[in-house]
């Protein structure tokens, strides 16, 4: 898929905004991820969602990653300390809060680091619907399908399938 058309745009934003609170893995070419970004915004907008955009390229290391997420998801600085503080900064969120995290070039995203550092990270990025709150955390990974087959789940859709079942890619069928 190297070309998306407006039609299919459309459909992956339906799809995942009836995905809240989960991990949606998608292929979009980088010239269409502000289309994606845009048209999200349109559709949080009904649900006073708020939209963001974090750049993979930005996170290829735990560091990197703890520097650019805390920025991006304006968390108090005492997440910029560390892995383990960004993780609890994350899960110590309003139950309140309707967030959709989209990761642009999603492929690099703890690249060089061990994967149970990626499963963590998606694990806390994603969550809900929050029963007493109402609020949830949709994480979508946004990349170009010829990146992802240089990840170590090898297409998309393990990259998916890895995120639903938290297991290394090992243990995936390929």
């Amino acid at each position: 898929m190297d070309e998306i058309d407006d039609d299919a745009l459309h459909a992956l934003v339906t799809r995942i905004a009836s995905a809240r609170g989960k991990v949606v893995v998608v292929e979009v070419p980088p010239d269409r991820v502000q289309d994606l970004v845009d048209e999200l915004q349109a559709a949080a907008y009904e649900d006073e969602a708020d939209v963001r955009l974090v750049l993979g390229a930005a996170c290829t290391t735990a560091a990197r990653a703890v520097e650019h997420l805390a920025g991006v998801l304006q968390l108090p600085y005492a997440a910029s300390r560390g892995w383990l503080d960004l993780l609890g900064a994350v899960g110590d969120r309003a139950a309140s809060l309707r967030q959709c995290l989209v990761v642009a070039d999603a492929a690099d995203l703890v690249r060089h680091e061990d994967e149970d550092r990626w499963h963590e990270l998606v694990a806390a990025l994603s969550g809900g619907p929050s029963c007493l709150g109402g609020g949830w955390n949709t994480l979508v990974l946004a990349d170009h399908p010829w990146r992802w087959e240089d990840t170590p789940f090898r297409s998309a859709a393990n990259a998916q399938r890895g995120a639903e079942q938290g297991k290394r890619s090992s243990v995936l069928t390929r």
